[in-house]
């Protein structure tokens, strides 16, 4: 292929990202258009609030991604942590992992250990800042079938402003993901938090002392989040905020996507 096919490949490529109005829509175009120059066999991408080094997820979408190692992410104090993550917070660049550099002194071992575990193989991974830098995309792929370098580290900074774009055009479709939460829209990071902890098994007590607040703001929170996804029971808010897929499945045997987005 010449530079000149190689471009308009590309320019086709980003143009068809502009006809993405919905999150299945945008699984299916990861897994066609983008997989035909971007080969790879797992992804995760989303949005989330940033705190530290840190981010508390508001909207996940993955596909052939083990939940096993997404679960092992979690920390104590309800943010998802990974050492990847962290370096491009601290550098704003992309991140490669390839098999031969997992012994990276930059990533905390007990990560990558997780990581190795995981079956995910390789990663390469970019995000988005929103302009108050206080909310972020990230877009992680894996399993991917040749050796990562510069080549790739070019391609996410083509595409993945564009699927930055895309994302951000969903979450505020109201006809797209969001038509099926109350009318006051999404969940808030804290809600999101609240309702992780709900789906671990804690009590609106157990919450408050882990989160430090009181056992009234919480329970002031799940009562939002149950108007707000319009269900009159822990339970299920648990339910719809997963089939949204605004949090992760608890469960080990759990399947969470927002479609089976299979590669």
């Amino acid at each position: 292929m010449t530079t000149s096919e190689y471009e308009t490949q590309l320019i086709k490529l980003l143009d068809s990202l502009t006809l993405v109005n919905s999150g299945e829509e945008l699984i299916s175009w990861v897994g066609k258009e983008l997989q035909a120059t971007f080969p790879h066999g797992a992804f995760i991408f989303g949005v989330g609030e940033v705190k530290g080094s840190g981010v508390v997820p508001i909207k996940l979408y993955t596909s052939n991604f083990p939940m096993d190692y997404l679960r092992s992410l979690t920390k104590s104090n309800g943010l998802y942590f990974s050492s990847t993550f962290r370096l491009w917070l601290e550098t704003n660049e992309v991140q490669l992992l390839n098999d031969e550099n997992t012994s990276d002194a930059s990533l905390e071992p007990e990560w990558l250990q997780n990581f190795r575990r995981s079956g995910l193989l390789n990663m390469a991974a970019y995000g988005i800042y929103d302009s108050s830098h206080r909310y972020a995309s990230y877009f992680s792929f894996h399993q991917i079938p040749e050796s990562l370098g510069e080549r790739h580290c070019r391609l996410l900074k083509i595409f993945i402003p564009s699927m930055h774009a895309a994302l951000l055009r969903i979450l505020n479709n109201p006809k797209s993901d969001r038509s099926k939460l109350g009318r006051s829209g999404t969940l808030s990071p804290r809600e999101i938090e609240i309702l992780n902890w709900v789906s671990a098994g804690k009590t609106s007590y157990e919450i408050a002392i882990i989160l430090g607040i009181s056992c009234s703001t919480v329970r002031n929170h799940i009562q939002k989040i149950l108007g707000k996804l319009r269900v009159s029971t822990r339970s299920q808010a648990i339910a719809k905020a997963i089939n949204s897929g605004l949090m992760i499945s608890p469960p080990q045997n759990s399947h969470y996507m927002v479609s089976d987005g299979k590669l």
